[in-house]
């Protein structure tokens, strides 16, 4: 009878890794290793990601990790208002804990740390804010990797500091690096600014 069993055991073993494994396949993102552990399936924001070139060559956040996020008035790290548009700035608080859960989701082995610079989407020069919604492991490159959206990065920090640029354009302007049209999430869309 143990014997019967054990055969089983592997059978169905086998059974589920040969299931978990096909839809992967069909389901990308679909998190196998928590079929096969017995573990409940992940939600969005731990389920893995890989990271592929879009049509203009440049490697998107997951958009569900990683939608952006803005500094507000409210926001443990704020340090002050800023620009003419009076945006609210905040503090670099990248910790190492934060790289560490945005790499294991992103799936990017510490020895290959250094081939990303770990990035605020929505840059802390236009606004952005140091959560982890904000924070992404961008491959490092010219012109479609790091270096390409710094530059773009740097030319928005101008443009808003100088009044010229709003921050909602900036921040358009930012996703719209990617290609395709995207919606903005909540989160990255500046409020009303008030009457000062």
């Amino acid at each position: 009878m143990k014997r019967g069993a054990g055969g089983l055991l592997a059978a169905a073993a086998v059974l589920a890794a040969l299931a978990a494994t096909l839809l992967a396949r069909v389901a990308p993102g679909f998190d196998a290793r928590s079929v096969l552990a017995g573990a409940p399936a992940a939600d969005a924001r731990k389920a893995g990601a890989t990271a592929r070139p879009i049509g203009n060559g440049r490697v998107p956040p997951d958009w569900a990790f990683t939608p952006g996020r803005l500094c507000a008035e409210n926001d443990p790290d704020f340090k002050e208002f800023r620009y003419p548009e009076h945006i609210p700035y905040c503090r670099r608080n990248v910790t190492e804990r934060m790289k560490q859960e945005v790499a294991a989701h992103y799936g990017i082995p510490r020895g290959e740390w250094p081939n990303y610079e770990f990035d605020h989407l929505i840059p802390l020069g236009i606004g952005g804010d140091s959560h982890i919604d904000n924070l992404w492991p961008q491959p490092r490159g010219k012109p479609n990797g790091s270096d390409g959206k710094d530059q773009l990065e740097n030319q928005l920090f101008q443009e808003i500091r100088a009044g010229t640029i709003t921050q909602a354009k900036a921040v358009r302007q930012i996703y719209a690096w990617f290609g395709g049209a995207r919606q903005i999430p909540a989160s990255a869309r500046p409020a009303v600014p008030a009457v000062r």
